[in-house]
């Protein structure tokens, strides 16, 4: 089914580059793709396909080698041989000694480097994709299940579990290709894949075809008996970039693919178009966001749990990608669960962030082993804080999330969920509004106002004082939307997370810093306040605050996550001990602050008397 990566012994892209380096006066970039076209030459003519025998690789080599009989030559292959309809060598660049040390090379050499590692991880790189090869190999390998059989619909037999299609849009890049033989159909909108393809292709790696074209504008892949319909493909693996903004017509898209496509933000188009163009099976790889991000892209998660579409999630941890450090998840979709009664409903979650699956290699993490993982996924396997397998009511009841720690959680946090048992649970949105706070641009003038961060949060009691000020002119309507109140509990939920305030008796306009989710209670506030205070502080409320952070590089809570927070229904008897409790911890942390006061003192003294005193008499 799969290749095996090392069963060729390959020139390193170290000595590549060292070849590539050797020849002088020459675009290295251009001098690579001659490269690889003369040894793909090679092997077309070493299997008898190139009609006239003058037109071989051996014919050229043999005879007295000049660049513009060469020129000639491939002109004429671009009438049989694909790669030479797209590849166009330009004579002007090269020189004759230039050829002659080429193939010098080439004659001396070992195999080249696999083609995507020479076009997207050498120094010549024609781009940069995000996907490493680890990482197009393990959904590639997600994608298939080589150890069983599956019945295709209409087909009425079991046959094995392979791919006889595979469509793969918005390339980037085809590390993907050294772990597979079979047909392979993308797109992209860079024109230089179209060459890499070919190359491929000839390699003998995998068949592609690649179509340079934007999908979501005007996908190439079309019914073959309904132009007005898109081609359905069996398989289907996806890397689509992240975040893209893009303004394009998606509401009047002829094919109805995009039902939850909404602004600008190209994320929910790139899963839609997925899904349109998918037969039975998809592996789309999304940033960590998409998985809990409230608004459209959980009504998305939503329909893909009510279609029984959603197979497994498996959330990456960081830098295990070649330009960026973003987290992302692997979301598995299985069409074909939405029509058999024998698969079951459950979706797989795995959490790959855990120590034992990952490794570093200089400033990289890489997998101890692709395979491993991939036995976890195929057979399901529950393993203690590392996968679980999740009932789609389950999933429901937590408004659609995906958050990989909402379902695979440590044995804190399971203790913690046991001790809320105890409790009767309130939502907190039915005790208090939470909205997340709004960025004021500082204007040159205008009104004052005060702007409250994580860093300004007083240790205990309540907080009056912050450093920043900005000025207010034009968004002063804005201010009595989100100037802060007394009795506001304030949480910490971006970057930071967990540091929990309460505002004073303020009496200038004070805002909260993004970094910040407001809680104003609707009843009882001062009361209210402080028990909810005391609650998220606790380590309780810490151990369930960490349990919904989402995002390694820039942790967040999400407003909905705060929303439907439970909060523990006390008894009066509790509300006096916790009212004891926070006026002790204030008390507490005042004498802290008296005893770092006369150790400061102590250190600015020196036998009774102050150093800074002394200083001055002398000078």
């Amino acid at each position: 089914m799969f290749r095996d990566k090392f069963e060729d012994k390959n020139m390193s892209l170290s000595e590549l580059e060292k070849m590539i380096d050797y020849i002088p006066n020459v675009y290295k970039n251009e001098l690579l793709e001659l490269i690889y076209v003369l040894r793909a030459w090679e092997l077309i003519s070493m299997r008898n396909n190139i009609k006239d025998e003058n037109l071989t690789y051996y014919k050229f080599i043999g005879s007295k080698i000049k660049i513009n009989n060469l020129a000639e030559i491939f002109n004429k292959l671009s009438k049989e041989i694909s790669l030479f309809k797209t590849y166009k060598l330009d004579a002007d660049k090269f020189e004759d000694g230039h050829l002659d040390l080429i193939i010098e090379r080439l004659n001396n050499t070992l195999n080249l480097p696999s083609i995507n590692d020479a076009f997207f991880l050498s120094k010549f790189k024609i781009d940069t994709p995000i996907v490493s090869n680890q990482i197009a190999e393990m959904g590639l390998k997600l994608l298939i299940d080589s150890r069983t059989k599956t019945e295709y619909p209409n087909e009425g037999l079991f046959v094995p579990y392979y791919i006889r299609e595979l469509y793969v849009p918005f390339s980037q890049g085809f590390a993907y290709t050294k772990f597979m033989l079979g047909q392979i159909y993308t797109d992209g909108q860079i024109a230089k894949y179209s060459l890499v393809a070919e190359l491929i292709s000839v390699f003998g790696f995998a068949g592609i075809e690649f179509k340079l074209s934007n999908a979501l504008e005007n996908p190439s892949y079309l019914d073959k008996n309904n132009k007005d319909k898109l081609r359905e493909f069996e398989h289907v693996l996806s890397f689509p970039p992240y975040s893209v903004k893009q303004n394009f017509d998606y509401r009047n898209d002829k094919y109805n693919r995009f039902n939850f496509q909404k602004g600008a933000v190209l994320d929910i188009a790139y899963f839609e178009h997925i899904l349109a163009q998918t037969k039975y099976r998809a592996v789309v790889l999304m940033p960590v966001g998409f998985t809990y991000r409230s608004g459209n892209e959980e009504l998305f998660r939503k329909y893909l749990i009510e279609k029984n579409y959603l197979e497994g999630i498996i959330q990456l941890p960081p830098n295990l990608h070649s330009a960026t450090s973003i987290e992302t998840t692997f979301f598995i979709i299985n069409k074909y669960r939405n029509e058999s009664s024998t698969i079951p409903n459950d979706v797989m979650f795995i959490n790959l962030k855990d120590e034992s699956f990952i490794k570093r290699e200089g400033r990289q993490l890489v997998f101890k082993s692709v395979d491993e993982i991939r036995d976890i996924y195929i057979n399901k396997k529950e393993i203690k804080n590392i996968s679980a397998l999740i009932s789609r009511e389950e999933i429901a009841e937590n408004n659609y999330s995906f958050a990989i720690d909402k379902y695979v959680v440590t044995e804190k946090t399971k203790e913690v969920q046991k001790e809320l048992e105890k409790f009767e649970l309130i939502k907190l949105e039915d005790i208090a509004d939470v909205r997340k706070s709004q960025l004021f641009k500082d204007e040159e003038k205008g009104l004052e106002i005060f702007e409250i961060s994580p860093s300004d949060f007083n240790k205990a009691g309540f907080t009056l004082e912050c450093g920043k000020i900005k000025k207010i002119e034009l968004q002063k309507n804005r201010l009595d939307t989100y100037k802060l109140e007394p009795y506001d509990v304030l949480l910490s939920t971006k970057g930071t997370i967990g540091k929990v305030a309460i505002i004073g008796k303020i009496d200038k306009p004070m805002i909260a810093s993004q970094a910040i989710q407001v809680i104003r209670l609707k009843e009882d506030k001062e009361e209210k306040a402080i028990i909810l205070y005391m609650f998220l502080k606790s380590n309780i409320g810490q151990t369930i605050l960490s349990s919904i952070t989402s995002g390694t590089v820039m942790p967040q809570i999400s407003t909905v996550e705060v929303k439907s927070l439970g909060i523990p229904k006390l008894t009066e008897e509790n509300e006096k001990t916790i009212f004891l409790n926070f006026n002790n911890e204030i008390e507490m942390y005042n004498q802290i602050t008296i005893l770092e006061n006369k150790v400061k003192q102590l250190h600015n003294e020196f036998l009774g008397e102050s150093i800074w005193i002394k200083q001055y008499i002398t000078n």
